[in-house]
């Protein structure tokens, strides 16, 4: 397989020559073959040292001790700091992310924890009273839209030092969820969930050889993995394992999934949004072919567990595919990013990381989207010095980005003293493609965001039919976000 990463490696002779001489301007293909500037090549460099050579241009401040509080739904709170070494990696290298930053700035982090459900009142009546309480939020990215209702929240665009242009931004911050020039909430690495709720397909590595499967990460690359291949390589596999003649949990298939956002991340793995550029873009057409496709492949084929009435021990129906997965029961299985950590550790079989399938060949690129669970990161009008809040924010996700994922991607694959270096890649591979859709997150519940899943669990192909009926109300609902976006400033 071709293993070619261009575009990280003229990043990193454009930093290096930029790190040894005074110029500026950017390197042709001449100048980068001819350069005498210390050569770097591929194998060179490790995925972290790459990070390391990436600066993050933050000014030297000295805040005097100053107490830095930053708010935390308490389902993300491990995520976000700790309160001392444990012993364990993710706590550890959080701890220690934390006190860099604050050793840098000579800041003290105070983390206020509280509900999701609680935070958004708690937050908007400490804004609305004028307090300087907290310099930096995060919350559940679907429940943080009501701060942006409220009309509470600084424009990103408008706090000195935050480069969404960095790599510790998702892309999609400037391609999506800006609109008139304004960004209210934000997607970056300090808010590990951006990475770890990324929507993705596990694989076990036995079960694909046994089946005779192709190299799957060289399938990726060649641009052939696709919804049509996913069905091909799984719809024939199926055993009754516990013999008593019922399709049931226990049984093996070759691909499994929950019956909810597992299913709904196919709208954008398959090209399609629901808003851009404040226009409702959503194709009736392309999305009635993906739910007749969904339905084939979910409640058709043979070989696919998708059960609406399964709930695990604890009543949750989002973890069939990684169970299954982790049990030794299911070839394929739709999961996310961060249940490799909390359900693959003692998995016996050997497992990869693809992204979601294409829709064809045809489709330019694979596309992730990130599950709307994920804290988007904010700042209040209250805060006193959004120069401050700025700096803390870029220099947590930059310090994210350079010393806790590479450790992250480890734990995911269930490190066990040697790292697989292919398999790194493809996780950075899958998280270089996501996106976060303005019409999902600014959906709260209301507009199209779930539609998809609902329809496929129904198994209701007629979306030409919902769509029609439920159009009006639900633009209802994203026009009144546009209006405080196209309102700022005035």
């Amino acid at each position: 397989m071709k293993r070619t990463r261009i575009l990280s490696c003229l990043l990193i002779a454009l930093l290096l020559l930029t790190n040894s001489c005074a110029s500026q301007s950017e390197p042709t293909e001449s100048q980068d073959s001819s350069s005498d500037t210390t050569a770097v090549t591929e194998d060179s460099l490790s995925l972290e040292d790459e990070r390391q050579l990436v600066d993050d241009g933050l000014p030297e401040r000295d805040y005097n001790g100053a107490e830095f509080t930053i708010t935390v739904n308490d389902f993300d709170q491990t995520l976000f700091f700790s309160e001392e070494l444990t012993g364990d990696l993710l706590s550890d290298i959080i701890y220690e992310r934390n006190r860099a930053v604050e050793e840098r700035f000579n800041v003290k982090f105070n983390f206020f924890v509280e509900t999701y459900g609680n935070l958004n009142g708690i937050v908007t009546n400490s804004v609305l009273a004028g307090d300087d309480e907290y310099q930096l939020l995060t919350q559940h990215m679907l429940q943080a839209d009501s701060w942006v209702l409220s009309e509470i929240l600084l424009n990103w665009y408008d706090i000195p030092y935050v480069d969404f242009e960095k790599p510790w931004w998702g892309e999609s911050n400037i391609n999506d969820l800006t609109y008139h020039g304004a960004a209210f909430l934000a997607l970056g690495d300090f808010s590990l969930s951006t990475i770890g709720r990324t929507y993705s397909i596990y694989f076990d590595k036995v079960q694909a050889e046994a089946y005779q499967l192709p190299d799957l990460y060289e399938l990726v690359y060649d641009g052939g993995w696709t919804i049509d291949k996913l069905s091909e390589f799984s719809k024939d596999v199926y055993t009754d394992l516990n013999n008593n003649g019922t399709r049931d949990f226990e049984d093996f298939y070759g691909y499994s999934t929950s019956v909810a956002s597992n299913i709904g991340a196919y709208l954008w793995a398959f090209g399609e949004k629901i808003i851009e550029d404040g226009e409702l873009v959503l194709d009736v057409g392309k999305t009635t072919d993906i739910i007749e496709k969904l339905i084939e492949v979910t409640q058709v084929n043979p070989g696919t567990f998708y059960d609406p009435d399964y709930k695990n021990a604890e009543g949750n129906l989002h973890y069939a595919g990684i169970e299954k997965l982790a049990a030794g029961t299911t070839m394929f299985a739709s999961s996310l990013i961060s249940y490799g950590i909390t359900y693959m550790r003692d998995a016996q079989n050997d497992y990869g990381i693809i992204p979601y399938p294409k829709w064809d060949e045809a489709q330019e690129d694979y596309i992730t989207i990130v599950d709307g669970g994920c804290p988007a990161i904010c700042v209040p009008k209250s805060v006193a010095d959004p120069e401050m809040s700025g700096i803390i924010a870029e220099a947590l996700c930059a310090e994210t980005y350079k010393n806790v994922i590479p450790d992250y991607y480890g734990l995911v694959l269930k490190e066990k003293g040697v790292r697989d270096e292919e398999s790194f890649e493809m996780i950075d591979f899958i998280i270089s493609k996501r996106v976060y859709d303005f019409g999902y997150i600014y959906d709260n519940w209301k507009g199209f965001g779930f539609t998809l899943e609902a329809l496929v669990k129904e198994g209701n192909a007629n979306f030409a039919s919902y769509y029609a009926s439920n159009e009006s109300a639900k633009m209802a609902e994203y026009d009144k976000m546009f209006a405080v976006f196209e309102n700022y400033g005035k």
